[in-house]
């Protein structure tokens, strides 16, 4: 499955008209898409990618999925942005250690 997904009305028209093997395709396309990523990260995909089925078999409707999956994006960007900002304030306090200690090697101190 390493070719391009069909455009969104093609993908439409395929649910309308066959909404079972549109779930197969959906379920073949995501497990192409993690068997493509690197080694490191298919454990993380794999565990994320049962999450999403997990919460897509607890939705009563193809939107109360879409909106489980928007919350569960969201709240992974939100993690992302909180661990950007720690790495920002650590890079921060260790270019401060060494203004400090340069300065503090400076002649005539």
């Amino acid at each position: 499955m390493g070719r391009e997904l069909p455009d969104f009305d093609e993908l439409m028209a395929f649910y309308q008209r066959d909404p079972q093997g549109f779930e197969e395709f959906r379920r073949q396309a995501l497990r192409a898409a993690v068997d493509r990523a690197p080694l490191a990260h298919r454990p993380a995909l794999d565990g994320l990618l049962d999450r999403i089925e997990l919460a897509r078999q607890s939705a009563e409707s193809p939107l109360e999925a879409a909106i489980i999956a928007s919350r569960m994006m969201r709240e992974s960007a939100e993690q992302l942005m909180d661990a950007w900002d720690d790495v920002q304030e650590e890079i921060a306090g260790l270019q401060a250690a060494a203004v400090i200690e340069r300065a503090r090697g400076l002649p005539g101190r």
